[in-house]
């Protein structure tokens, strides 16, 4: 089957966008109501992100870390926000950049079994290739 491999990489101020975003969403304001600076990616491969946000609003500032996995949602938020496309069903990373920004990769997998291939069958010959297969025309 074929598989689907896209790297989308952010900006720092993408980031901090996406993050303003969601913190907005969260608090019940809109969109603009929030701003986010002094981003800091801390950790390995399960990382956070460290930031500052202000909220006119309330006129408040607080320090706010998020997670790995709400990271990966705000950022699936954020791309939806912009247009760009995600397959629901795929497998998104994020790692972070050299300049402060994400990368973001999405795998996913074709699955062409389901789909009509007139005069195609697909077959596995044996377990050493099973999951590759084997295109034999009829």
């Amino acid at each position: 089957m074929p598989k689907e491999v896209r790297r989308i990489e952010y900006s720092e101020i993408e980031l901090r966008h996406a993050l303003s975003l969601y913190h907005s969403r969260t608090t019940g304001g809109e969109a603009t109501d929030s701003r986010v600076s002094g981003i800091r990616v801390m950790g390995g491969e399960d990382f956070s992100v460290v930031a500052k946000v202000s909220c006119p609003m309330k006129d408040e500032i607080t320090r706010q870390v998020f997670d790995h996995a709400t990271t990966v949602a705000i950022m699936v938020l954020f791309s939806k926000q912009i247009g760009i496309p995600l397959p629901k069903a795929g497998h998104k990373m994020l790692s972070p950049t050299k300049f402060g920004g994400l990368a973001m990769t999405v795998k996913y997998h074709h699955n062409v079994l389901k789909g009509k291939m007139p005069g195609v069958t697909m077959a596995l010959t044996d377990t050493a290739t099973a999951g590759t297969g084997v295109v034999e025309r009829t």
